[in-house]
């Protein structure tokens, strides 16, 4: 049996992939496999089956970041890893009807160079906002997708201008936030900031720091709540000890979308999963250290304040692509509490700004429904 083979670099490009996949009909979700590329894979795990060699990078894929993490990357066998994933996809390319690439360019070298094809592409990474397709890359989408779906149309008339089969059909991401319709236990007549603190190992120390700014903010805005977005699978122990060592005080619960709350000082802020299409339409306003759902919340009108060490210096390289990415939807802000909560405190207080800010990440991020556009695709290609 020839199957759908799923090739993706990074969690939240699982977590599209695995979304495009639900919408895909039930004979053909029974045909793909999947082999992520960098990571465990998890939210392709839960539905579908996984294939091939794992790559888990210490730098988490962030090795752009500094050559400290390229380095150690290299020294623990990453490459030799994504070797190893390219070796297995030229001795399983007979089995492979088709490849859904998710991600950069790096799935759909690894299809090409593995043999395995033909490709749709699915490119969540780069647009005409930021760090556009370069000559060379246009050049690898011609010769080796079959059709390219990126993540605006001002970039998918850029390709298409230059030769590339590409077309936009609303951005994924969106899709992974439609509201569940779960009950968020914050007040109706309160502000709610959304806390991301990511999904990555660095989280469990930034939540602290976050919460100490909403103190801070809290201190001038007496009605305002927060809550926070998990990332799911999150280890509950380890995520909330730095913060209970600063004094911050956890009392569980018991519904499925709260796993509890987090008390100090007479606030009391929820750590919520599953439900973040819920949480941002109840929020005006998101402190965010995340990669997809900064961009989420935006595009759901949602403006982020993000922090960098090195802001006003040259930002660091993942802040920055997110910056240009989403304009001014996200402000970047140097890592300092009070530069941070009078950042927050300034849009929290100014209706008017917020707004303006919410319609540029609305535009740049777009529209619900592309999964089922995608899918569609695919269907269209796996039948020729």
């Amino acid at each position: 049996m020839r199957r759908l083979l799923v090739l993706s670099n990074g969690a939240g490009e699982d977590a599209i992939a695995s979304r495009i996949l639900k919408r895909l009909p039930s004979e053909l979700r029974g045909q793909v496999i999947c082999c992520p590329l960098v990571g465990p894979g998890s939210a392709l795990a839960e539905h579908f089956e996984l294939a091939g060699p794992r790559v888990l990078p210490p730098s988490g894929g962030l090795f752009r970041e500094s050559w400290k993490l390229a380095l150690r990357d290299i020294v623990e066998g990453v490459l030799a890893g994504h070797l190893r994933q390219l070796l297995w996809l030229r001795q399983h390319r007979a089995e492979v009807a088709l490849v859904l690439a998710v991600g950069d360019l790096f799935p759909v070298l690894w299809a090409k160079w593995g043999g395995v094809g033909p490709i749709v592409f699915v490119g969540t990474a780069k647009s005409v906002h930021h760090h556009p397709y370069s000559a060379v890359e246009r050049r690898i989408l011609k010769q080796a997708a079959t059709v390219s779906l990126v993540r605006d149309e001002p970039t998918a008339k850029e390709l298409r201008d230059r030769g590339v089969a590409a077309e936009w059909l609303g951005n994924a991401m969106m899709d992974e936030i439609e509201p569940v319709g779960a009950e968020l236990p914050f007040r109706p007549d309160s502000q709610v900031l959304t806390l991301f603190p990511g999904s990555r190992d660095q989280a469990p120390n930034v939540l602290p720091f976050q919460l100490q700014a909403v103190l801070l903010v809290r201190e001038r805005l007496k009605d305002l709540e927060a809550g926070i977005a998990a990332a799911p699978g999150t280890d509950l122990a380890r995520f909330l000890a730095p913060s209970q060592a600063e004094g911050w005080v956890f009392r569980g619960g018991s519904d499925p979308h709260c796993l509890g709350t987090l008390e100090r000082d007479g606030l009391s802020v929820p750590v919520l999963v599953g439900c973040l299409g819920d949480l941002l339409a109840r929020s005006v306003v998101a402190l965010g250290q995340a990669g997809t759902a900064n961009e989420q919340a935006a595009g759901a009108g949602v403006p982020v304040v993000a922090y960098d060490s090195r802001a006003g210096k040259g930002l660091r390289w993942y802040r920055k692509r997110q910056k240009g990415l989403l304009g001014e939807a996200v402000s970047v802000v140097p890592h300092d509490l009070q530069r941070i909560s009078q950042e927050l405190y300034e849009l929290l207080t100014n209706e008017a700004e917020r707004e303006r800010r919410a319609r540029i990440g609305i535009e740049r991020m777009g529209p619900f429904g592309g999964t089922q556009r995608m899918a569609e695709v695919i269907v269209g290609q796996w039948n020729r």
